[in-house]
């Protein structure tokens, strides 16, 4: 959690593309990586009432903020095609039981190819949850000003927070 956004809302920054390329898919089950998701989507909830009770509003989504960086490597390896049906599981669970739980989703260091494939993926989203969703070739940091301080932004994207924000090892 690197912090809250100018709503109060819980901030979320996860590096998706060394994710993918890390072929960490493959340790576990597609049902224990729910597990494991639904326990983060807990943490949420939890990071929801914390920042409710700061901020004295009501506090009812987050925001997501996905680092691509990696993306390219997965789909060289094939590592990516493991990960996609793992993905399809996880956002059938999480539409159906913790609907509308994000408010906004922001992909950056998105390549050409990963953007021409998140058409794909979008076949598999509710319209609602793929209308959130904005993708960036770089690291949009006008785009997080807007959203939030410079003490959420984690350090490597240009902001002040010194999170330990952290890596994906490889398999």
């Amino acid at each position: 959690w690197a912090g809250v956004d100018n709503q109060s809302r819980p901030v979320v920054f996860e590096r998706l593309g060394q994710f993918f390329s890390s072929g960490n898919v493959s340790r576990v089950s597609h049902d224990d990586w729910t597990t494991y998701y639904l326990y983060f989507l807990e943490m949420h909830f939890a990071k929801m009432r914390e920042s409710a009770k700061q901020s004295g509003k009501g506090v009812d989504r987050i925001v997501y903020f996905a680092d691509f960086q990696g993306v390219v490597s997965s789909i060289f390896n094939r590592k990516i095609f493991k990960v996609i049906p793992m993905l399809k599981a996880l956002v059938k669970t999480i539409e159906c039981h913790y609907p509308e739980g994000v408010d906004h989703i922001t992909l950056f260091n998105v390549p050409r190819v990963a953007s021409a494939a998140y058409n794909i993926v979008k076949g598999f989203l509710d319209p609602v949850t793929a209308e959130k969703i904005e993708l960036f070739a770089g690291v949009p940091y006008d785009r997080f000003k807007e959203l939030m301080s410079d003490d959420v932004i984690p350090l490597e994207y240009g902001g002040k927070n010194d999170i330990d924000y952290p890596q994906t090892a490889s398999k």
